[in-house]
């Protein structure tokens, strides 16, 4: 390695993010960066190892995100409602009182607590038209702005600030040209941003902008039927609009201590449960929509059986994975 490269690598043990800034701001090609970051990348894992850490840790909100694009403006936003939507799941309603904050369904917000020194990161699970008022769902962790969130701290009158940003987002205008068939896979907490962009479809005039829109499928899998957030409204949304279908898994079907006893499905999604909702459609797979949100592992096998074998064009396919 050579001097700067040994330095950057340095850096990289406390942020990929860091290197990743001083590697796009000095001249140096843009390939020869990427490796660079990747090189810095092992020798942090490495380093963690050696030190009896995990390389697989949660990866921090702004590392992964650096990359994407992000709005200007960070607003201000009070946290108005606070309710338990699953065992493991809070939804926080917030009153952003910052004027211009605007964001697409499927976005995503940089979340700041003053105190907390890590930024969260939370898809929107409302819809824009919904603003002042946003709702974010988090999922109980150890992870510093998840743990506040699901502490006494996180209370009506409570003062936050968010920054909206993300390319993983739907919109009529856009995205409803050619779309017959929109299909939403989530994998437990992957679910906010497909709630909101489901939501949004429906909110739509058919007449309008989704003319041409006959169906919306949502393949939802949790670990058990209690997680499944927003299950009730979905259901209620299905019942209202006979172009939603509705798919839900469990992996653990055997209740805990007051849960209910699950009758549906058990197991995760597969390929072959992708195509079944495909063949069903009878939409050409041109005319698909999908967008994949969940684990990485999940993600990554579904938008890679998307692109291949079930022929959806590889520009209609989207993907966020969440840890």
């Amino acid at each position: 390695l050579t001097c700067v490269q040994v330095c950057f690598c340095i850096l990289a043990q406390a942020s990929e993010l860091t290197v990743l800034v001083l590697c796009t701001s000095v001249i140096m090609p843009w390939r020869t960066s990427m490796r660079l970051l990747s090189l810095c990348a092992r020798r942090g894992r490495d380093t963690a190892r050696q030190l009896g850490t995990s390389g697989h840790e949660r990866p921090d909100h702004l590392t992964r995100t650096a990359m994407e694009p992000r709005r200007d403006l960070i607003a201000d936003a009070r946290i108005v409602e606070v309710c338990e939507e699953t065992p493991t799941v809070r939804e926080i309603t917030l009153d952003v009182a910052t004027d211009g904050f605007t964001f697409q369904a499927g976005n995503w917000v940089d979340f700041f607590i003053d105190g907390v020194s890590k930024v969260g990161g939370y898809s929107m699970c409302s819809v824009p038209s919904e603003l002042p008022r946003l709702r974010l769902a988090v999922k109980r962790s150890k992870h510093p702005p998840a743990a506040w969130c699901h502490s006494a701290a996180a209370q009506p009158g409570a003062l936050v600030q968010v920054k909206a940003g993300g390319q993983f987002s739907w919109s009529a205008a856009s995205d409803g040209i050619g779309t017959s068939h929109l299909l939403l896979v989530a994998g437990g907490i992957g679910i906010n941003p497909l709630y909101s962009i489901l939501q949004e479809a429906l909110l739509t005039p058919r007449t309008a902008l989704l003319p041409g829109l006959q169906r919306i499928s949502l393949l939802y899998s949790a670990a058990r039927p209690s997680e499944l957030a927003f299950r009730r409204h979905l259901e209620q949304l299905a019942a209202s609009d006979e172009r939603l279908h509705l798919s839900f898994r469990v992996t653990q079907p055997m209740p805990a201590s007051g849960e209910e006893e699950w009758q549906g499905c058990v197991g995760r999604f597969g390929v072959p449960d992708l195509q079944k909702i495909l063949n069903e459609s009878g939409v050409p797979p041109s005319q698909v929509l999908a967008y994949v949100c969940g684990p990485p592992g999940m993600t990554d096998e579904f938008v890679a059986a998307l692109q291949g074998p079930l022929k959806v064009p590889a520009d209609r396919v989207c993907s966020e994975k969440w840890w």
